[in-house]
């Protein structure tokens, strides 16, 4: 008789870890764009892609939330610190582009835009999901022998 086969454990990337590297992956990207002086795409075909980039990158991030929501164990702190992340990238350049350190284009302007309100969207979106909704923030609460 032969043994029932025991079952395959596959190591996957969680929703929290595949959250944060789309954040850092986006930031890098990003800072990579900005770092070509005035650039403007030839093509204006390519004038949108900022925006369904962004429209993509808060639809992953989104659909990560949901699924990490959804499960029973506990989340990491990393996450929700994270993914501040591109608003912060977005906010560094845009004070860099003010003292005229960064050059950035009309078309670069769009996709700081783009980074910085979108990370603020998934931001503010996992906080309010982690806090309000699954009421898994810190919170200080009374001891039950001092009522």
């Amino acid at each position: 008789m032969s043994s029932p086969a025991a079952p395959v454990h596959r190591r996957t990337i969680s929703s929290e870890m595949g959250s944060i590297l789309l954040a850092l992956i986006a930031s890098v990207l990003a800072v990579a764009l900005f770092l070509v002086p005035n650039y403007t795409p030839t093509h204006d075909s390519i004038r949108g892609l900022p925006g369904w980039f962004a429209l993509g990158y808060i639809t992953a991030q989104l659909w990560m939330l949901l699924d990490s929501a959804l499960r029973t164990r506990p989340t990491s702190i990393l996450d929700a610190v994270l993914a501040i992340l591109p608003v912060i990238t977005g906010i560094v350049c845009f004070v860099l582009y003010l003292v005229s350190v960064m050059h950035l284009s009309l078309f670069q302007l769009n996709a700081l835009a783009m980074l910085t309100i979108t990370g603020l969207v998934e931001f503010v979106s996992t906080l309010w999901v982690r806090n309000v909704v699954l009421q898994r923030g810190l919170s200080v609460l009374p001891s039950q022998g001092s009522l």
